[in-house]
């Protein structure tokens, strides 16, 4: 059975409020989705009846995605809203197009693939936030912080999220110079290849590893590793500080943090969005845009394993875990 969750329910003196779906990828628990769905509540919830439905991606089996689709489309059919908000990749995938066909303006958030991978994007009823991280303001930003700042890894799984990201940025290089330092990128879903990278990274002169997603990471038998035993091995291997490029792998016997990609900011940008074109400006006149803004995160206990100190001025503009 399909449910649906009402975000707020708000109501509001000034007129009706306007029906919004909003297609999460995953599942309401899941704190990325948690936190951009506090954002298009805080942002769109007084002028807005926003309507969630969640694909659940993380638990279903994808063989079974076409048909969880196929049931939200049809649930929207019937709610008729006056825009959907989808989130991520894989309910982008399955439902843009087909809402976008329905004539209904569809506003995305968290989406890594880009043109190539979903040549539907150009449709004028669509548009919305392609997901990217901040290569160039982390390194800029770990330079600052770190003794030592000659050489850095960019860790991640190879995997379509972060194929997309490293090919934009990097094209087929997996080695560049950024602000005076030497930046190396390993892609691998291998386990062992993975966690040697990091226990390896001090003999082999890198002075701190930053990660990207992984998600798709197995062992040597093919089983997946979950992300956060991934990381609280890769902490115990560690003789160099680790960052992350996104503020949900910042944490105890996580990364310690950096400038990073931030769900609830996806979803501020995302509602500005849709309350823009549900006052009258025509999507078609919206073109598609990249993250706009990361936010420094850290964890406490992150920062005292590995010996970071903040100036002032950053320590003001960062949210602390712990």
């Amino acid at each position: 059975m399909l449910l649906a969750l009402c975000i707020g329910c708000a109501t509001s003196n000034a007129g009706p409020l306007k029906q919004v779906a909003v297609i999460q990828s995953y599942h309401p628990q899941y704190n990325w989705d948690a936190q951009y769905l506090q954002a298009l509540q805080d942002n769109m919830g007084e002028k807005c009846q926003l309507t969630a439905y969640s694909m659940d991606t993380k638990q279903l089996a994808k063989s079974d995605w076409p048909e969880k689709a196929a049931e939200i489309q049809q649930s929207i059919r019937h709610l008729a809203p006056e825009l959907v908000i989808i989130g991520d990749d894989n309910a982008f995938s399955l439902m843009a197009e087909s809402i976008a066909g329905m004539g209904i303006p569809v506003v995305f958030l968290g989406v890594n693939g880009g043109r190539a991978q979903y040549p539907f994007i150009d449709n004028p009823l669509i548009t919305g936030v392609l997901e990217r991280p901040f290569f160039v303001q982390n390194i800029r930003h770990m330079r600052k912080v770190l003794k030592r700042d000659k050489h850095f890894l960019i860790l991640t799984d190879d995997s379509p999220t972060m194929n997309n990201a490293i090919g934009e940025f990097f094209g087929d290089a997996r080695t560049m110079v950024i602000h005076g330092t030497q930046v190396d990128v390993l892609m691998t879903n291998n386990r062992e290849q993975w966690l040697h990278a990091i226990s390896s990274a001090s003999e082999r002169g890198i002075d701190a590893v930053i990660v990207g997603t992984h998600h798709t990471i197995h062992d040597h038998n093919g089983q997946h590793v979950s992300p956060d035993t991934l990381m609280n091995e890769a902490w115990g291997k560690a003789e160099v500080p680790i960052f992350s490029l996104w503020d949900i792998f910042v944490g105890e016997h996580k990364a310690a943090g950096g400038f990073t990609v931030s769900a609830y900011q996806e979803g501020v940008t995302a509602s500005r969005l849709a309350m823009m074109i549900l006052n009258g400006t025509p999507i078609s006149s919206i073109k598609p845009l990249n993250s706009l803004s990361g936010h420094y995160v850290y964890s406490r206990k992150g920062m005292q394993h590995w010996n970071i100190h903040l100036s002032s001025l950053t320590a003001s503009q960062t949210t602390f875990i712990e």
